[in-house]
C-alpha cells in the first residue's frame, strides 16, 4: 500500500509502518487516486465495508466499484473540481457478494495543482440510510391509511375562514371538495361551507374550548360541493406555543349517520 507524507513533530520518529497501522486504525476508508482517478492507495477498512482486497482494487478506476446510476454523478463531480474544492457527495458501492453499501465520500484535490493525486474519505452510512427508508416508509403507510379514513382530518388556523394548512384527502369523502380546493383558500374554505346559522356557535365554541386548552367536539351542518347539506363532528384541540400563545388548531371531521 503506498503512503502519503506525514506531518508530525521533529522528535517524534514514526515508522512507515506505524504510519501504515494508524491508516488502517481508522473506521473510514482512506483513498488516493491518481489524475486520471485510478485508486493508489487504500486502507483495510475499504475491506470490511466492501469484502473487495485492497490488492484487487488498486490501480482501477473508482468508477467500477460505483453503483451504475451513481456514476453519472461521481462524473460530474469530477468534472467541478477545482484546485480548492472539497466535496460531498453520496453514492453505493458495490460489494464483493453483490450487496450495496450507501457512502458518503468528502473528496479534495492534495495540492494546488489541477493535475494532483485526490484524497478522499469515505463514511459507510447504510444503518442511517435504511433507517431513514423504513421511516419514510411507515410514513408512507400511515399517510395511505388516513388518506383512505373517510373522515377529514385537519390541521388549521384560529380565523375565521377556518384556513387549512393540512387536510387529508378523506375531506372530499366529506365535503366533495378535494385536499388542493381546501389548502390553503380563501374562497373555498371550512368556515365558507359551514352553514351561516351554525358559523357564530362553532367560532364562539371554538375560542372558548382554546382559551380552556380543552378537546372541544361540535356538531354543525357543512354544505358540500354539490349543494347538498349534512352534519359533521368535528373534534379538534387547540396547538400552542410555549408561552401558550394559539398556534392553530388539529381535528378530524366525520359525516354523522
Amino acid at each position: 500500500m503506498a503512503l502519503l507524507n506525514w506531518t508530525r513533530k521533529p522528535s517524534t520518529r514514526v515508522s512507515d509502518n506505524q504510519l501504515a497501522a494508524i491508516v488502517d486504525s481508522l473506521n473510514d476508508v482512506v483513498m488516493m487516486l491518481d489524475n486520471h482517478h485510478h485508486i493508489q492507495m487504500l486502507n483495510r477498512c475499504w475491506e470490511t465495508i466492501t469484502g473487495i482486497p485492497v490488492r484487487e482494487a488498486l490501480n482501477r478506476p473508482f468508477s467500477d466499484f460505483l453503483h451504475p446510476e451513481d456514476i453519472p454523478n461521481w462524473s460530474k463531480l469530477l468534472q467541478s473540481m477545482g484546485p480548492e474544492s472539497n466535496e460531498l457527495i453520496w453514492f453505493r458501492l458495490i460489494c464483493d457478494t453483490g450487496e450495496l453499501r450507501w457512502c458518503e465520500m468528502r473528496i479534495q484535490q492534495m495540492n494546488a495543482d489541477v493535475t494532483s493525486p485526490l484524497s478522499a474519505t469515505i463514511c459507510d452510512i447504510t444503518p442511517q440510510v435504511r433507517n431513514d427508508q423504513v421511516t419514510n416508509a411507515n410514513h408512507r403507510s400511515l399517510q395511505s391509511l388516513v388518506d383512505r379514513l373517510p373522515a377529514m382530518l385537519y390541521r388549521a388556523r384560529n380565523n375565521i375562514s377556518w384556513t387549512m394548512e393540512y387536510v387529508s384527502q378523506g375531506c372530499e369523502l366529506v365535503t366533495g371538495y378535494s385536499a388542493e380546493q381546501l389548502l390553503n383558500q380563501s374562497q373555498i374554505s371550512l368556515g365558507s361551507i359551514i352553514h351561516p346559522d351554525d358559523a357564530s356557535y362553532v367560532w364562539e365554541n371554538v375560542q372558548i374550548g382554546l382559551q380552556a386548552q380543552t378537546t372541544f367536539d361540535l356538531k354543525y351542518r357543512l354544505t358540500k360541493a354539490d349543494g347538498s347539506e349534512i352534519i359533521v363532528q368535528d373534534t379538534a384541540r387547540g396547538l400552542y406555543s410555549e408561552s401558550g400563545m394559539v398556534l392553530g388548531i388539529e381535528g378530524i371531521i366525520l359525516q354523522c349517520i
